[in-house]
């Protein structure tokens, strides 16, 4: 793969992770965007970190199944469950800095 082509597929992929995270966000949370993560850790007395890695965990071994596998999915092709997964990793980043604000070394 040429570094062009990586690059193009890096704005696509980044595209569409924008696209489905501000999607399904409108459907999971409240006005606080991670409301989910938090509510879930609320009745599991857990954190909305370890919810989302939690999450981030269920996601890897699906996607285990689906490459292990010669059948087709159903419901989530393969390249959908890994924008999910990318998806899930910028959660998680974001439940740290709301949880744990600190300055960015950017």
């Amino acid at each position: 793969m040429t570094q062009q082509r990586l690059t193009e597929l890096f704005a696509e992929f980044t595209q569409q992770q924008a696209y489905i995270l501000t999607k399904k966000n409108t459907d999971y949370a409240n006005t606080d965007a991670l409301s989910n993560f938090k509510s879930v850790a609320g009745i599991l007395n857990t954190t909305p970190e370890l919810v989302t890695a939690n999450l981030i965990g269920v996601k890897l071994a699906r996607l285990g199944v689906l490459l292990n596998s010669d059948k087709s999915p159903v419901n989530e092709s393969v390249l959908d469950s890994i924008l999910d997964l990318a998806n899930y990793a910028f959660l998680l980043h974001c439940c740290v800095i709301d949880t744990h604000p600190q300055p960015t070394n950017v």
